[in-house]
């Protein structure tokens, strides 16, 4: 089972994921031609729900899931890419200027002279982000839990490393049973 701040991260993630995916979806519906920046978008968003937050439904009934840190270090690094480059590329595709601008509003391939959509796609920016840096921190909980627990949940060589340096009763290690150089 995963921990209660993981799951609160998760769940804040998903609602910010939600709402960039309802962004890029007005931006979809409404657009005269195709936009790849959209679509990377909405790539990235609909990954990052899928892994992030179905894992972690997964990963609370399934004990297994839980406890290879790899798992978790490795979706939490994937999705902070694709949704940091998500809203690094619609922010620089749109130029984030004022949206009462009319020759910027004309301009722009991806806002195609709607001031709505130019709200909608930085609405998108900025909840791209929110989830970017919710991944980041995630990342870094997993390093440490990796770090603590090893990559795949049987203990790290440092934990492991200090088990087999401490003395016990007898010159034996914690365990009570002698290493071999005791033999």
């Amino acid at each position: 089972m995963l921990s209660k701040v993981d799951n609160t991260l998760r769940f804040f993630n998903g609602i910010f994921l939600v709402l960039a995916i309802a962004f890029i979806s007005t931006l979809l519906s409404t657009q005269n031609h195709g936009s790849s920046r959209v679509n990377y978008c909405m790539f990235a968003a609909a990954f990052g729900l899928l892994t992030d937050s179905f894992f972690g439904m997964a990963a609370n009934l399934i004990d297994f899931l839980s406890s290879w840190p790899i798992i978790l270090f490795v979706f939490d690094f994937l999705n902070f890419v694709f949704t940091f480059t998500a809203g690094t590329v619609l922010a620089v595709g749109i130029r984030c200027h004022s949206c009462n601008n009319r020759r910027y509003l004309e301009s722009n391939k991806i806002i195609q002279g709607s001031g709505i959509r130019c709200r909608v796609s930085q609405a998108a920016v900025a909840f791209f982000y929110f989830a970017a840096f919710v991944f980041l921190a995630k990342m870094i909980m997993s390093a440490i839990s990796m770090a603590s627990n090893g990559a795949f949940g049987s203990g790290s060589f440092m934990s492991r490393r200090k088990r087999r340096s401490g003395a016990g009763v007898g010159g034996t290690t914690g365990g009570g049973v002698p290493t071999i150089s005791e033999v």
